[in-house]
């Protein structure tokens, strides 16, 4: 029974190989391609990038640091609880980068082509910068998809790491119950002896 309670305790903590865990990983391993992929136009456009570009870059860099942060968190699920609110943050802030980056491209098209500087021929900054807001749209579709899915996947965790500790507690009751009964058998003998004693 100690055994069983052991084995439940230890459960939540061993890799599961469910489907939404496997989502995660192909959807964070997704989001390090999109986001390596989009360093390539922000770089194209100008070597040396301007701010504009610089703020791209920390844009991929949060989304970059999101997916690996995901990645460890499912690997090392025991690290659940002090990495998870981290994952979420960096997260939301790789989101946000995503959508001010994808509203300045599409908004401000030709406003952004300026402040990238890029000394390239119009038509390769446009195929570039094109090219950039297709990867930052995919980069947030993706990151709000696995940002919701690992929400989900955390509280599933939660749940089941609570309820392993019910059943262990559950189970050392069980274990201690007839000791319990054995040491108050025992005490009322004790008992009856001393006050027949007593009386003698």
């Amino acid at each position: 029974m100690a055994s069983d309670a052991g084995n439940s305790s230890s459960s939540p903590r061993s890799p599961c190989c469910s489907f939404p865990n496997f989502l995660i990983f192909l959807l964070n391993i997704s989001l390090l391609a999109l986001a390596a992929a989009a360093l390539g136009p922000v770089l194209l456009l100008r070597p040396r990038p301007t701010p504009l570009g610089w703020a791209l870059v920390s844009v991929h860099a949060t989304t970059l640091l999101s997916a690996v942060v995901s990645l460890y968190v499912l690997l090392a699920r025991r690290h659940l609880c002090c990495c998870l609110p981290a994952h979420a943050a960096l997260a939301v802030a790789a989101l946000c980068g995503q959508a001010l980056a994808s509203y300045a491209l599409f908004r401000c098209h030709d406003r952004s082509l300026a402040l990238l500087g890029s000394a390239r021929d119009r038509r390769e900054q446009f195929v570039l910068v094109f090219l950039e807001e297709a990867l930052l749209l995919g980069m947030f579709l993706v990151q709000a998809v696995a940002l919701a899915v690992a929400c989900a996947v955390g509280r599933r965790w939660a749940w089941e790491y609570e309820a392993a500790e019910v059943e262990k507690l559950a189970a050392a009751g069980k274990l201690m119950a007839p000791v319990q009964a054995e040491a108050g058998a025992r005490a009322m003998d004790e008992k009856v002896n001393t006050s027949a004693g007593g009386k003698c």
